[in-house]
């Protein structure tokens, strides 16, 4: 393997590193934003209190204990617009139209209903339906959270109202839990532990104005016991008007604080029910308004779960790729440290092979003789010794 071969091989290395670097920093920011952001069901009721009458018919409420100021109360908590808002049950009207018409079904585990298969039910159900409202319940208030001892006690106090009311909570495959029934004695109470949020099923059996009173009652850290009681307002059926539900819900709401400033609260409930009588027709002005801060709410939720989706699909893909990138540069390694082994004992074996051959080179016939010795054999000259015996003829003598 050549020099640039290394340099390239290098490079693609790096570049497979800082790839997986950032991927790791994307994830631990997208974790750490996770962890960090805030619960927005625990945020503190203390901005955004709404005293002005309204009508929810879509979108998300809970109803649940607040802690302000170590005042005790329970308020709804209205998310159908851009900011949520704390409001008074006093000021809220829950309205059923026709889109909330459930038939009763044909099935012995909900006969606790009371009415017939195919009789129209008016529903708040468990898993939201975009047209209708989504009430439940909640104990994650910020001074709530922080104050209140394990959990708290929710009572149904009373319903009234031109037919009944059942409130039940499925559970899989399991039978229904029934919590309340307007047909049996009260109290109801449940309990509901700290830091919860729960949706159940609200079946109404007739249209018409429905009130029903509820009380969460607990202890706090410090010992203390608190109460509130309120009244939630239904306006069910698309021809029952949902003014007339906030003056009868008003009248019958109280609260009891369980220390000495329950007697104030009560006074300023007074002054509350004068208003909203005077807040109807505002109520009927902010139907249409109230319906379109809904959609925009639900749209904006959509819209955010999308991205959330969409971010972490990529975040996915980034890992996939990351991955692959590392695996394939780990082989690719693997293949060069291959063939540069194999290069080299390539050459080795080249190298041992000339060395033979020029080993036996050195020993071949022309090369063992072409250093030794030659013996030339110079020819006799015959006329020299002819001549000798010449004069040996002639008689010449010998001495």
């Amino acid at each position: 393997m050549n020099y640039k071969q290394n340099e390239t091989l290098q490079v693609k290395r790096k570049h497979v590193y800082s790839t997986a670097l950032l991927a790791l920093i994307f994830s631990l920011v997208t974790l750490v934003a996770s962890l960090c952001a805030p619960n927005p069901m625990q945020e503190t009721a203390y901005a955004n209190e709404g005293n002005q009458p309204v009508m929810i018919q879509a979108g998300h409420a809970d109803f649940g204990p607040t802690l302000i100021d170590g005042k005790w109360k329970l308020k709804i908590r209205d998310d159908t617009g851009d900011e949520p808002v704390w409001r008074d049950p006093e000021n809220v009207v829950f309205k059923l139209g026709g889109n909330s018409i459930i038939p009763m079904p044909d099935d012995a585990a909900y006969s606790f209903i009371g009415e017939k298969p195919g009789t129209k039910l008016y529903v708040i159900p468990q898993t939201q339906n975009p047209d209708v409202p989504w009430l439940g319940w909640n104990t994650q208030e910020g001074g709530v959270l922080n104050e209140l001892d394990r959990g708290a006690n929710l009572s149904l106090e009373g319903v009234s109202g031109p037919g009944k009311l059942h409130v039940y909570l499925e559970n899989g495959n399991n039978n229904p839990q029934q919590l309340w029934d307007s047909t049996k004695g009260y109290p109801q109470n449940s309990w509901i532990e700290a830091n919860a949020h729960t949706h159940v099923n609200w079946v109404f059996s007739k249209p018409g104005i429905y009130h029903v009173k509820l009380t969460f009652s607990g202890k706090l850290k410090n010992g203390r016991a608190v109460s509130d009681t309120r009244v939630l307002n239904f306006a069910v059926g698309d021809n029952t008007d949902p003014n007339a539900a906030l003056g009868a819900g008003a009248a019958g709401a109280s609260g009891n604080e369980g220390d000495e400033e329950g007697q104030d609260e009560e006074d300023n409930d007074e002054s509350e029910k004068d208003e909203a009588n005077h807040h109807h027709e505002l109520l009927h002005n902010k139907h249409k308004h109230s319906h379109k801060v809904s959609e925009k709410s639900d749209d904006t939720a959509l819209v955010l779960q999308i991205v959330g989706i969409f971010v972490a699909i990529i975040a996915v893909i980034i890992v996939i790729f990351v991955l692959i990138a590392v695996v394939k540069s780990k082989k690719a390694r693997n293949l060069a440290l291959a063939k540069q082994v194999s290069a080299q004992a390539n050459q080795q074996y080249a190298n041992n092979a000339n060395s033979v051959n020029n080993a036996n080179g050195d020993n071949t016939l022309p090369n063992l003789v072409r250093d030794q010795e030659t013996t030339v054999m110079s020819p006799i000259n015959n006329s020299q010794y002819s001549q000798s015996d010449n004069v040996q003829s002639d008689g010449t003598q010998w001495k």
